[in-house]
């Protein structure tokens, strides 16, 4: 009878023979180097090599997800990740004694009670911000994931200056010079609110911004990855990364016990902190579309002159031209970087009326009555789109393909209108772009798919439209205005 042999792969990469019979109790690897019978000493190299093996399995299963690197999408970020949670970790320390400070410890003339309020303040002012800020914040933290990761840290950061240099503040007595002025215990106690404020927003906004990376690292290209196993790793990782810089933190914090040493650690710190976050947000390469994306995208795709390119570009292309800092509703040139104009997507009809004449409403109207959104032209004359907006209302049953379009027309528009030598009447460069944009969208879908871009995420606009234009009715006091007149004849 022949023996039978599986080979079979982990989670780790290693191949292994598995002979299949009664007389056969275990697996041979294929990537294990042969035993030799002359060296049997613990320090050989066959035993060095076998036991950097198991330390890198065994750590491979603690902190990477199962199937890497297939199954996450690649990239630096995890690297420079844990480099600005190690300096993160550091500068809260400092932070951490500020704090304490600042409610009282170590001072004999402050009560218990007085440090109890005081946290009671901290928390309330902590959760007030948490609430506005998701209103203010939450719908953009998904498309704009890269800024928003940064600014959480930019947040971070300014409560760990606040914390830090809440003792300093409480020497400062301006109430000394004029009454009127706040004392320093006054200025102590709102920095400390400050700081918790900051720090509310910082978990808000780092939150979602790291749901939406997870997500993204979570879905390769080729495999297939867990998003609950990517977060725990992810997790793992900063968790021993922020324990290691807590027990280098305490070797270190007790001989920077001068205010100088102090404020120059804190600036090091931060300094490395924001450095290492920003060439983490700037190493991601989404694969989604959001505005900025797309009009960088079309303007690479379609040419000032009219002709299009064979393919779109990657997203690693474009992930090099983002903006971290760029205003989402601003339509540029690719080539050029040049500011062209401004579309807002998803606005409300009852906001457009008092801006743009009955007129120009009317025709857009009846030019966009095939499609299920509307441009209107807001702010600007017969001459050009200088200082005007094109602003956009999507109608009942849009779909995410309708977000894209109404962009990309959007950005037509804008360069007919900027073009100095047309002189063409608002609503005529609208009717006559739509033609064009509606024919190349399915290429230039197709296009996007082939350079390995995702089309339907939807994530072109902040939440969902507050108002949709579910029909035009006819007005009905002219039609009551003629019977009337009827009747009286």
């Amino acid at each position: 009878m022949a023996k039978v042999v599986v080979v079979e792969r982990d989670d780790t990469g290693r191949v292994f023979k598995v002979p299949v019979g009664p007389w056969v109790t275990q697996r041979r690897s294929l990537d294990a180097t042969p035993k030799h019978s002359a060296s049997s000493s613990p320090w050989s190299a066959n035993a060095i090599y076998t036991g950097l093996g198991s330390l890198y399995h065994v750590l491979s299963e603690l902190f990477l997800p199962a199937g890497y690197p297939s199954s996450v999408s690649p990239g630096m970020y995890q690297i420079y990740n844990a480099l600005q949670a190690f300096c993160n970790s550091l500068s809260g320390l400092l932070a951490s004694r500020g704090a304490l400070e600042g409610v009282g410890v170590g001072d004999a003339s402050t009560s218990a009670t007085h440090a109890l309020l005081l946290t009671v303040l901290k928390d309330i002012f902590s959760r007030f911000t948490t609430i506005l800020a998701a209103y203010y914040f939450g719908t953009s933290l998904y498309p704009e994931t890269k800024t928003f990761r940064y600014l959480a840290d930019v947040f971070n950061d300014a409560a760990t200056v606040l914390d830090t240099i809440v003792p300093f503040i409480g020497s400062i007595d301006p109430s000394r010079y004029w009454s009127a002025l706040p004392s320093g215990a006054t200025l102590q106690i709102i920095a400390l609110c400050l700081s918790s404020g900051m720090r509310s927003l910082c978990l808000l906004v780092a939150g979602g911004s790291k749901a939406a990376l997870k997500n993204h690292f979570a879905s390769p290209l080729a495999g297939k990855g867990d998003v609950g196993e990517v977060s725990a790793k992810d997790e793992s990782r900063e968790t021993v990364v922020g324990l290691s810089g807590i027990l280098l933190g305490t070797l270190l914090i007790p001989y920077v016990n001068t205010r100088a040493l102090t404020y120059t650690t804190l600036f090091i710190l931060v300094g490395a902190h924001l450095l290492f976050n920003y060439l983490a947000v700037r190493s991601v390469v989404l694969r989604t579309l959001n505005r900025q994306r797309a009009c960088i995208l079309w303007t690479s795709f379609k040419l000032p002159t009219g002709t299009f390119k064979e393919r779109a570009p990657t997203p690693a292309n474009i992930a090099s031209k983002e903006l971290l800092f760029g205003a989402p509703s601003t339509l540029r040139e690719a080539s050029t970087g040049r500011k062209i104009g401004r579309c807002i997507l998803g606005t409300s009809l009852q906001n457009i009326k008092s801006q743009c004449t009955a007129e120009h409403i009317e025709s857009a109207l009846h030019v966009f009555g095939g499609e299920r959104y509307v441009l209107f032209i807001v702010g600007g004359n017969d001459h050009g789109l200088r200082q005007g907006t094109i602003a956009v209302c999507f109608k009942d049953g849009y779909h995410s393909i309708d977000q894209l379009q109404a962009w990309i027309h959007a950005i037509e528009a804008t360069r007919r209108l900027c073009d100095p030598e047309d002189d063409a009447d608002l609503v005529d460069v609208l009717r006559s772009t739509l033609p064009a944009t509606r024919e190349a969208i399915p290429r230039f879908v197709q296009s996007l798919a082939e350079a390995g871009w995702e089309t339907g995420n939807g994530s072109m606009m902040f939440g969902s439209p507050s108002h949709l234009i579910l029909g035009i009715d006819k007005d009905q006091e002219d039609t009551r205005g003629d019977d009337e007149d009827k009747k009286q004849r």
